[in-house]
């Protein structure tokens, strides 16, 4: 798995996965540590171009 972004907010990274996952690929958020309440959104490394043109459609629409 290789990280693919980083969220200050783990409902945030949830909301990309989330998105990812509707899209065939298979994501996974991860604390950052405790006590923080950001996350880091790991997808395999043969579906990152894949993701990250999710991601940016994403965020396109926001």
């Amino acid at each position: 798995m290789k990280q693919i972004r980083a969220y200050p907010l783990e409902s945030q990274a949830d909301l990309a996965r989330i998105a990812l996952e509707g899209a065939n690929i298979p994501a996974v958020v991860v604390g950052v540590g405790i006590g923080i309440k950001g996350g880091v959104l790991l997808v395999p490394q043969d579906r990152l171009e894949a993701a990250l043109r999710v991601l940016k459609d994403l965020e396109e629409r926001r």
